[in-house]
Order: structure tokens, then C-alpha cells, then sequence
């Protein structure tokens, strides 16, 4: 994910909600979402989501699940929530201190349950264990309404 660079000079200092430290501040991580999303790459497939919140490795996004995100039976596509996996965990990386993407090295999804077309979806990545090499995150895609649980993602990322 290419995103914008983040510095003092634009008035945001990085300070997060609680006083911890985020990379990314929620504004310059919006921007680098909404490049990611206009572009002509896979990534625009998720132009609907849009993040509600962001602290130091956590961050919320919603989406409603439109035709264009559903299988042949009109659920959210496996695939689609294996790429929400992949992209807001590493959104949820750019939002602690190193702000590093990272590239995949692993990700499990476990599906539990269909969201259905029309329904609005939480996606919660929160980074689990950040080292010198390795960073490890779950991701839980929620029903909003419900709060029931439609898939788990774990997702392994090399630092570098």
C-alpha cells in the first residue's frame, strides 16, 4: 500500500487517542486508503469500506456488501474477505509507531458464518505482536447489526 508521507509539517503530530504513538495519523491513513481504493489495481473492489477508527495497531472499517463483492450466492465472496484480511491488517500496521507494511508471508481465514448482499459488515484488525522482523495480526469480520462473526483472519507479515 502506497500512502502519503507523514510528518510534522502537516500539523498532525502522530499522537493517538490515550497518548500512544500511531505512524500513520487517521488522516493521513484515510488518504492512503482512498489511493489505494482509486486506483485500476484489485484493491478498488473495496471502494465502499471506509474506516471509523484507528489507534496504535488497531483499527475499524465498515462496508456494505454490494453485488459486486458477492459469490454466486449472493454472500460475501471468499475472496474478497481474504483481500479485507490482507488490506486493512496491514492498514492496522501503518497505525503503529514503525508504520511499516510489511509484506505476507501467512494468512488463515476461518469462515463462520454468510454476510448476505445489503448487509453492513465490521472489519477490526488488531495487530497482535510486532518484532524486529515478524508482525502477527488478527482480523474479525463482524455482522454489524448482529455483532455475529462472519470470519477470522490471522495474517504473518516480514518487516524487513
Amino acid at each position: 500500500m502506497v500512502a502519503p508521507r507523514r510528518d510534522a509539517a502537516d500539523g498532525n503530530s502522530g499522537e493517538a487517542p490515550g497518548g500512544g504513538r500511531m505512524g500513520f495519523t487517521v488522516e493521513s491513513l484515510k488518504q492512503a486508503m482512498k489511493y489505494m481504493v482509486e486506483s485500476q489495481g484489485f484493491d478498488r473492489v473495496l471502494n465502499k469500506m471506509k474506516l471509523l477508527s484507528a489507534t496504535p495497531g488497531k483499527i475499524v472499517c465498515e462496508m456494505k456488501v454490494e453485488e459486486e463483492h458477492t459469490n454466486r450466492g449472493g454472500t460475501l465472496h471468499g475472496g474478497l474477505t481474504a483481500t479485507l484480511v490482507d488490506v486493512v491488517s496491514t492498514a492496522a500496521l501503518l497505525c503503529t509507531e514503525r508504520a511499516v507494511p510489511g509484506v505476507s508471508v501467512d494468512m488463515n481465514i476461518t469462515y463462520t458464518s454468510a454476510a448476505k448482499m445489503g448487509e453492513e459488515i465490521l472489519i477490526t484488525a488488531q495487530i497482535l505482536k510486532q518484532g524486529r522482523n515478524l508482525a502477527f495480526a488478527t482480523v474479525d469480520l463482524t455482522n454489524k447489526a448482529t455483532g455475529k462473526l462472519i470470519a477470522q483472519g490471522r495474517h504473518t507479515k516480514y518487516l524487513g
